[in-house]
């Protein structure tokens, strides 16, 4: 230690603080606080005791600056503000992660809409999460639009003159707010309701669309009434398989930390009047340096500046400055604050599952990273495309044939980037028996739009053609005559060009564009799907003889003939009497045989 740092030091004062340590460069590296400055700062130089990361730290410290407060609880709060002015290289941070997703309600609409994001913006819309399964989140956010029938169209009420309302309305999936079935506080009505859903209050959501359904009934609006009485029943149904345990009565947040290489994280489940409310994941950067109680300590004064403080803190973490954090807390609150490490069996149980979820939630954190690219790849091919939503779900269409032979066609389903095989489909063609691509995929592309409208499922963000200009332009055909609008584009395999329209120039991404890898992926996997299915029915056809075409003959009985008779072909010419002496053959299904050769 130098001259003038040990002058500094020895000059400290033994008042509460913060104090700010900074490298040769003047550069703030570390900031802490302390009841009192003196005897924390020079604890650091004590070589004693030094752990080898207080020994880095020290390393690369030339000078120390301090701010003296009022009091301990003003150097905690300074604290926090400073580590997150200056962002110190050896200081813990709280990120502003993105990878979690939520489920935003648009309240800055006017016909608000309920959506899966990831991007938080404020702009007055509320949000729920964050979700630890994003496809939890995604099927929690089709299940709300479909039992509440929300506008999710993006077009502007009211419609243009001549203007047609959208496909999810002709299929009886939204309310009709673009056609005046529903008014602007009607629908205002509905989306509260969705609020207190996602909030997790299922009673008054029932009650009030209770009292609505009678509203409606008796100013004789009895399809208004019908639509309300059938959404109470839908929640009603999902309600039902609800499986909550929770504890008994009380105000409680139960917190713990889990470390996941150079992040941690810190997970809150929030229990008010004994039920589970919520919960919260924050995730913190540049751990090295800190304990998780350092780091439960700085969530602790982060996330309770902003949120409603409970009567109880529970935590298996021992934290050295609980006395202190306890003050502020009540300072903040008014009332006695306990953070206190879970005893009761009860308490036990649910630390015990916070902890479960918390393993979980860290043994997914490679995945959410895998998550985050596919989201920016994703986002990357929307504006490549100039689409109008990120294409989440993405299917595409692929023929197989051999000179028009066994012509089959393939379609594959994409979630997030992933291949979904729940939702691939083989299609035998039906309307060509000679080679003819684009034809067969109009009529593979007619016939899944044409399934989709009929069982009012939801249609692909983004529907891809093994093909160019030729096959892009029949698919289109196929879309407009079903009165459906999708975005659809060509990809041509031999310069892996783009068709977006059949008359417009392809685009040609970089190869190591992520979008244009992700498409190629998709084509790829449609095309092996398709080979599969035709190699399939090929290896079926050169498997066939005659004998599977004679009513009443079954798989056994054939085996038996085949095993005794090299060439099928010879039943033609036997009589009843030689067909019966095949071994197991016996004289009824003889005469079946030798009736359907010798028809009259």
């Amino acid at each position: 230690m130098h001259e003038k740092l040990e002058k500094t030091i020895s000059t400290l004062p033994a008042q509460p603080g913060v104090y700010l340590m900074k490298n040769s460069d003047d550069r703030i590296i570390y900031i802490g606080k302390a009841g009192s400055l003196k005897k924390r700062v020079s604890s650091y130089f004590q070589k004693s005791d030094q752990d080898i990361k207080t020994r880095i730290l020290v390393k690369n410290i030339h000078d120390i600056d301090y701010i003296i407060t009022d009091s301990d609880i003003e150097a905690l709060l300074l604290e926090n503000t400073l580590i997150k002015k200056h962002k110190p290289r050896y200081n813990v941070r709280l990120k502003d992660d993105k990878r979690y997703p939520y489920i935003a309600v648009t309240l800055h609409e006017k016909y608000p809409r309920v959506m899966y994001t990831r991007k938080l913006i404020k702009n007055g819309d509320r949000y729920f999460g964050p979700y630890t399964d994003a496809r939890a989140a995604r099927e929690t956010v089709i299940l709300i639009n479909k039992i509440f029938k929300l506008k999710t169209c993006k077009k502007d009420i009211p419609l243009s003159p001549g203007e047609r309302p959208c496909l999810n309305y002709q299929m009886g999936m939204c309310q009709g707010v673009c056609q005046g079935e529903v008014t602007l506080q009607e629908y205002r009505e509905v989306i509260d309701n969705v609020i207190f859903f996602l909030e997790g209050e299922i009673n008054p959501v029932i009650e009030n669309l209770q009292s609505l359904m009678k509203n409606y009934s008796a100013n004789y609006q009895f399809e208004k009434a019908a639509r309300i009485r059938d959404m109470i029943f839908n929640i009603q149904s999902v309600s039902e398989t609800q499986n909550v345990v929770t504890p008994i009565g009380k105000d409680e947040d139960y917190i713990d930390v889990a470390g996941t290489g150079k992040e941690a994280l810190v997970l809150l489940f929030e229990f008010r009047k004994g039920v589970m409310t919520g919960k919260k994941i924050s995730v913190f950067d540049n751990i090295d340096y800190s304990s998780p109680e350092e780091i439960l300590s700085y969530f602790l004064i982060d996330y309770y500046r902003r949120s409603d403080i409970p009567a109880r803190i529970i935590t298996p973490l021992k934290l050295h400055d609980r006395p202190m954090i306890q003050r502020y807390l009540h300072s903040r609150s008014g009332g006695d604050i306990q953070i206190t490490a879970p005893r009761t069996s009860r308490e036990q149980k649910v630390s015990s599952l916070l902890k479960r979820n918390l393993d979980m939630l860290r043994a997914s954190h490679d995945t959410e990273d895998d998550d985050t690219r596919t989201s920016a790849m994703l986002f990357e091919l929307q504006q490549a495309l100039n689409l109008p939503d990120i294409p989440e779900h993405i299917e595409c269409v692929d023929i197989s044939n051999i000179q028009g032979t066994h012509a089959v066609a393939s379609m594959v389903h994409f979630t997030h980037g992933q291949p979904y095989k729940k939702e691939y489909r083989r299609y035998k063609i039906r309307s060509f028996t000679t080679a003819n691509d684009p034809g067969m995929i109009h009529e593979v592309v007619g016939r899944r739009l044409q399934y989709l409208a009929s069982e009012s499922a939801p249609l692909p963000q983004l529907l891809v053609i093994d093909g160019g200009r030729a096959q892009l332009s029949r698919a289109i055909e196929a879309m407009e005559a079903l009165d459906i609008t999708i975005p659809i584009i060509g990809l041509a395999k031999r310069f892996e060009e783009i068709y977006t329209h059949p008359s417009g120039e392809p685009i040609r991404l970089p190869k190591t564009s992520e979008a244009l890898k992700l498409l190629q992926r998709v084509r790829d996997e449609a095309h092996r799907f398709a080979i599969t299915y035709h190699k399939k029915l090929r290896d079926s056809q050169a498997t066939r003889s005659i004998l599977d075409d004679i009513p009443g003959i079954g798989k056994s009985t054939r085996t038996r003939i085949l095993s005794s008779i090299e060439d099928p072909g010879k039943l033609k010419h036997m009589d009843i009497h030689q067909i019966a002496s095949i071994p197991g053959i016996g004289q009824k299904t003889a005469e079946k045989i030798y009736n359907h050769f010798h028809k009259t």
